[in-house]
This record gives C-alpha cells, structure tokens and sequence, in this order.
C-alpha cells in the first residue's frame, strides 16, 4: 500500500463498503491453501462453477507463497500437515487481500492480528466459506442476514478493493478506483447527508465515481 492510500486510510479510519454491484466471481483470483485433496477439490469446483480462476489448490505454506501476489481472495488452511498457514495470512493482509480460515482444530490459536478474518470448520462446507469471504453477495443470493463487519477502514480495506476489482475488472484500474473514492470521500464528508450511514455514504461514492471516472480509470 502506498503512503499516499496509508494517508487517505486514516483520515477515513471509519470508513465501511459494501457493493451492490457485486454479481459473481468471472475472473476473481482465489487462492486455496488445503492439505486435504477432496476438500480442496470441492472448492476448487465451487468457486470455479462460479467463474474464478483457482489458484493451487496449494498443500503447504511453500506451494502457497508462489501464488500470494497473484491472489485477491483466499481460503486458508490453518493447519497444513503440522506448519500453521499464518505467513500466508501475514503476506495476504499486508497486500489488502480478504481471506478467510478454514480449520478443522479449535485448539489453534488465531493470532490477535489476524482475527478479524473468519474463522470456520471444515465441517461448514463451501456455501459457508463464499458467505464469509463475500458477505454482501451472500446476503442478495441467499436472502439471509450477514453480521456487519468491524467499522474500520484498515480492516475493511480488502474488501472495498475486491468491489472495485469486481466492478471495473482490472486489477490497476481497481486500485485507482478505490483510491479516488477516498480522496472523492474526502470532498464531500462535509456534505454527507445528516443520518446516512458511513457504508451507505461511502458505497454511493464509489458508485459515482466509477459511473463518471470509469472508463478513464481503466487507462
């Protein structure tokens, strides 16, 4: 992240997204790190029936550093043949990845850092999986209530640059998109509608952003 995003970040440290755009997963690249062949088959063909492009899937923390820079989701084994998939998780955070960890140990400690992503049991299955890492399309398809997420920029940033990427479908022109949305953001906090949420404010912004600035953006 850039130092300029970093400044814009904490000026908006409140700051929520979600994404009414959201449709599907075409050409979303989601990393799946599972040591446990039918389970990773399963989301492979899940999340591949959905249109992403699967990477791995990966059985060991080595097989997954080879595809952490091409990911922009990722379902996370924690427990790979006895080695914790935490490095993995360290290197997806710093690049604003969303991920989630999938487990079949309560006994693993998550570390403090690391626990706002979902934490699920193999046992949940893979419908579970895609309503954690992506809550609002979750909520539109399935018609259920998804718990809100933690109000802190920092936290959601991840999230608002897959909405972006989803939207525009170039992973440059994603970041200029979020990037102008916080700067627009900026302008126009002292007209923000007295009432509205952060998340609905912040969703309308990127929304018109991307109707007005799109197609530059992809340039």
């Amino acid at each position: 992240m850039t130092g300029k995003w970093e400044c814009l970040l904490c000026i908006l440290n409140t700051v929520r997204i979600k994404d009414n755009d959201v449709r599907d997963l075409r050409g979303v690249h989601i990393l799946i790190v599972e040591d446990e062949w039918t389970l990773a088959g399963d989301l492979a063909r899940f999340f591949g029936n959905m249109g992403a492009i699967i990477l791995g899937p990966a059985a060991t923390v080595e097989q997954a550093s080879e595809h952490t820079d091409q990911a922009e989701a990722a379902i996370l084994d924690v427990n790979l043949n006895g080695r914790r998939v935490f490095p993995i998780a360290d290197k997806l955070m710093r690049r604003g990845i969303p991920f989630v960890f999938f487990s079949g140990d309560n006994e693993i400690a998550i570390p403090e850092h690391l626990r706002y992503a979902s934490n699920l049991r193999k046992s949940s299955g893979s419908k579970a999986v895609f309503n954690a890492l992506f809550p609002r399309q979750a909520s539109e398809q399935a018609d259920i209530s998804v718990p809100s997420p933690p109000d802190d920029v920092f936290t959601l940033l991840p999230k608002l640059r897959l909405a972006a990427r989803l939207l525009l479908g170039d992973v440059h022109a994603s970041d200029r998109l979020v990037e102008r949305t916080l700067e627009q953001a900026i302008r126009d906090v002292d007209h923000r509608q007295l009432g509205q949420s952060t998340e609905n404010w912040l969703n309308d912004v990127m929304r018109e952003v991307a109707k007005a600035r799109g197609a530059k953006l992809m340039h």
